[in-house]
């Protein structure tokens, strides 16, 4: 395009030079021409002077002159003729490249108006029913403008093209918008009525389906025991609050067919697992689609975790979706003792595999260190998978009352816990303070102390308030001010005056 320009500039400009050159010819030759008629003008005024000078001079004088002037006109007359030559073909020359000029100006004119057109141009194609990403990607690489509508249409599937703004085949010009109108599909909201699928083939249903544009529909084929291969087994919305009178295309349902009975050969190799890790074997079952049964079990030979036996023997054939068991081992297994066979002690020292928790409990029916009780039954194996904790309970016989005299008020709530009520015996006490040379808060003296009571009991406890001396223990009880009840059991009758008041502590 740049050489064509450059050579039609290059014969504008000769052209225009010699439009030029021909104009100072012509100019000349006006010149010229204007020039000799004044001198033909000229001659005539002088040749019919001279006839006048002539008849009034003598001419003897005036020859000379008359020749003189005679050769110096016809000088002149002859200079001016050999200074204009005339072209006859001049102005047919002219013409003939003034059309030229004019036809090639026209012609380039055209020219690169088309070479324009076809630049800023594009041939528009036919989109209609296809992608509307076909479209988007030719309108990129041709600098045009999409401006896509969409909307609901069974004739045409999601992101087809339905229509187009430019006719294909007419043009369109760069930069401008192409007008496209695309599918969303079928409308999702519509409600369709459903048909009886338990009165069409599989086959029937798909066509069914297509032709509704139900996509959400889905066909599910399935192995039954029941049903003949193409049978219809059953239809299910997954919204069990639709009816099937308002399904809609957007709703999820599924029909059911039958694929018939499904029979597998015998053609999978068992291998021998006895000592191999149960993780094998479970890859081993995946694999093959294998229904494996793990079960477990202690085994003194087999390492924890790999399986001891199997049901089918190796080597023999299975299917899939056979049945199969093989028994995982444990590893060894400790047996849990009959603990009443043992002192509390043995017991502890004896099983170190076993986490015995030894308790004491009072007991008015067990003698003392007998068995009470144990957390786990003898006989009982334990492996590691297992709880080892196991809680023995030995018999304490029945409670015996310590002299807690010389003890201090702020202790008793422990001791009596400890003693007591920790091993299942409730017993309890009541406090009477009393003046007494002790320190304030010592027990000074018991109602029952050193000797076996009941599994529920109270013992009044006397703590001295260091208010006065008496000169005898008997005076220590006399105008006792309060009595109180404490060590948290239930409240026991207590012997007292009518005038003491029995506080819970």
């Amino acid at each position: 395009m740049s050489d064509f320009l450059s050579k039609f500039n290059k014969d504008k400009y000769d052209d225009l030079v010699n439009e030029k050159e021909d104009k100072e010819i012509k100019d000349k030759k006006e010149e010229k021409s204007v020039k000799q008629e004044k001198i033909e003008t000229q001659r005539k005024q002088e040749e019919q002077a001279s006839a006048a000078e002539s008849e009034e001079t003598v001419p003897e004088r005036n020859t000379p002159l008359k020749s003189e002037s005679n050769s110096s006109r016809s000088s002149r007359r002859q200079d001016a003729e050999e200074e204009v030559e005339i072209d006859q073909d001049y102005r047919k020359k002219k013409r003939r490249r003034m059309w030229l000029i004019i036809s090639g100006t026209v012609l380039a004119c055209v020219l690169i108006f088309f070479i324009y057109y076809m630049l800023v141009h594009v041939k528009v194609e036919n989109f209609v029913d296809k992608p509307v990403s076909e479209a988007r990607s030719w309108a990129s690489e041709n600098d045009v403008e999409v401006e896509l509508a969409q909307e609901y249409s069974m004739e045409y599937d999601a992101n087809q093209i339905i229509s187009q703004s430019v006719s294909p085949g007419e043009k369109i010009r760069k930069g401008k918008t192409l007008q496209l109108t695309s599918s969303l599909g079928a409308d999702p909201e519509e409600v369709i009525p459903l048909v009886d699928f338990s009165e069409m083939t599989h086959e029937e249903a798909q066509t069914w389906i297509d032709e509704n544009k139900a996509e959400n529909l889905q066909m599910v084929t399935e192995y039954s025991d029941d049903i003949e291969e193409g049978g219809f087994i059953q239809f299910s919305i997954r919204d069990s609050n639709i009816d099937e009178s308002e399904y809609k295309r957007k709703d999820s349902a599924a029909v059911y067919y039958s694929k018939g009975k499904e029979v597998f050969e015998k053609n999978i190799n068992i291998p021998d697992f006895a000592g191999v890790a149960k993780e094998e074997v479970e890859k081993w079952a995946e694999t093959n689609e294998i229904e494996m049964t793990y079960e477990e079990s202690d085994s003194d030979t087999i390492e924890a975790g790999n399986i001891i036996s199997q049901s089918e023997a190796p080597d023999e054939k299975i299917a899939k979706r056979d049945k199969m068991k093989v028994v995982v081992s444990l590893g060894e297994a400790t047996e849990v003792p009959n603990f009443g066979e043992l002192t509390p002690e043995e017991a502890v020292a004896n099983y170190p595999d076993l986490l015995v928790t030894v308790k004491h409990k009072f007991s008015t029916d067990v003698s003392y260190g007998t068995l009470i009780s144990q957390s786990v039954e003898a006989g009982t194996k334990l492996t590691d998978k297992d709880n080892k904790n196991i809680t023995v309970t030995y018999s304490e016989g029945s409670p015996y009352l310590r002299d807690f005299r010389g003890q201090l008020e702020g202790d008793l709530p422990r001791l009596f816990y400890e003693e007591y009520h920790s091993k299942g015996a409730d017993i309890n006490y009541i406090v009477k303070y009393v003046d007494s040379p002790e320190v304030k808060g010592t027990v000074v003296d018991m109602g029952v102390f050193n000797e076996f009571v009941r599994m529920t009991y109270t013992v009044e406890i006397r703590i001295s308030n260091n208010a006065s001396a008496a000169p005898n223990p008997s005076d220590y009880f006399e105008d006792a001010p309060e009595d109180y009840v404490v060590g948290g059991g239930p409240e026991q009758p207590v012997e007292s005056d009518e005038s003491d008041e029995v506080y819970e502590k």
